[in-house]
């Protein structure tokens, strides 16, 4: 009920008829957490308030229209803040998503714009600490998480299974804003910025596998060819109603930059009814030529209280143990010397609308 008389609300400011054969949605997410960390020996411990502490803070706008014989057309525009200081989060201010598509209840959709890439949408299942917070494994296997100039088509629910297919023009990436521009070797590259991916999923009953693959052209390369950074994930769980295990496996490698595996195992147990503890090990290897005492873990455990359907409290405890040549902090965290291991500890409430 609250929406739609926010829907109408904003409905009367801009255009009554406008609105008339749409339906709009507004919703959001408000989440602020008090951090105690340590990040060096030097600096001891860091106490500050943080955005974001389970759950990225957003605000979006989307809306759909019925065109008749089951093809409906559809927007999406969301932008982040940062409420513990009132600033913007980023300097594009739709800086999460902005599309515009077709849909189809027997072929599925079709956008056009900044979305997410199949393999952040594969990998989100696997992280209990839902890519935010101290506590997210997404600190130790990052990929592309948004694409701009994007085209997407997702399809419809197959008996469970489903797909996704995605490619990035890549035309902002040398500043002209113009796809298509000639190799200047070493200097520039027509195909600097251009991506394409993949992701297939299955979910019937307890059972979730999701497998993700990304190639992005990310630097210009020898002779003016571009420098792929390609990523695959897979991952899956299982709810045995008493305890949800998860398994993830990444890889992301580029030629003479990256060569990453990292392996995640997950368990969400539900206690005193609707609370829940959530634990998560993540485990970097890098693989890199060269790379010496590389490898990072990662140990988080987090307890979540809901107050309601919207409200949440909740609280995590990360800690990141460093190899004497590896220098990985937990999401959002201050940078860290090789070999020292940062711990943080998050207390925070979350609300969404």
């Amino acid at each position: 009920m609250q929406k739609k008389l926010i829907a109408l609300a904003v409905a009367s400011l801009v255009s009554s008829g406008a609105f008339a054969q749409s339906n709009v949605t507004i919703w959001g997410v408000v989440d602020l957490a008090i951090e105690s960390g340590k990040y060096s020996d030097a600096a001891g411990n860091l106490t500050r308030m943080v955005p974001s502490g389970t759950t990225t803070n957003r605000l979006g706008f989307k809306g759909t229209e019925d065109l008749g014989n089951g093809l409906s057309a559809n927007w999406v525009l969301e932008t982040q803040a940062n409420p513990d200081n009132g600033t913007q989060a980023a300097a594009q201010f739709w800086n999460r998503q902005a599309y515009v598509g077709l849909s189809g209840k027997t072929w599925g959709s079709v956008n056009m714009g900044r979305q997410y890439t199949p393999w952040f949408s594969s990998f989100v299942p696997s992280d209990v600490f839902y890519v935010a917070g101290a506590g997210s494994s997404y600190v130790l296997q990052v990929g592309d998480t948004r694409m701009n100039n994007a085209i997407r088509w997702d399809s419809v629910n197959m008996n469970g299974f489903s797909f996704a297919v995605m490619v990035g023009l890549g035309q902002d990436a040398d500043g002209t804003g113009v796809e298509g521009t000639t190799n200047v070797p070493g200097v520039t590259n027509k195909k600097m910025g251009r991506e394409h991916g993949l992701k297939i999923s299955y979910a019937n009953g307890p059972i979730n596998v999701n497998y993700g693959y990304d190639n992005q052209t990310t630097s210009v390369g020898t002779a003016g060819i571009g420098d792929d950074t390609r990523r695959n994930q897979l991952n899956g769980s299982y709810d045995f109603k008493v305890v949800k295990l998860g398994l993830g496996w990444n890889t992301a490698k580029k030629d003479g930059a990256q060569d990453d595996q990292v392996w995640t195992l997950t368990a969400v147990m539900p206690v005193m009814g609707k609370d829940l503890v959530k634990i998560g090990y993540t485990r970097l290897n890098n693989k890199l030529a060269g790379v010496v005492n590389g490898d990072a873990r990662l140990i988080a455990i987090g307890y979540e209280h809901p107050m309601s359907k919207r409200t949440n409290l909740y609280a995590t405890y990360a800690k990141m143990d460093n190899d004497a040549g590896a220098a990985r902090t937990v999401l959002g965290g201050v940078g860290v010397a090789a070999g020292f291991d940062p711990s943080v500890f998050q207390v925070g409430l979350r609300h969404s609308f």
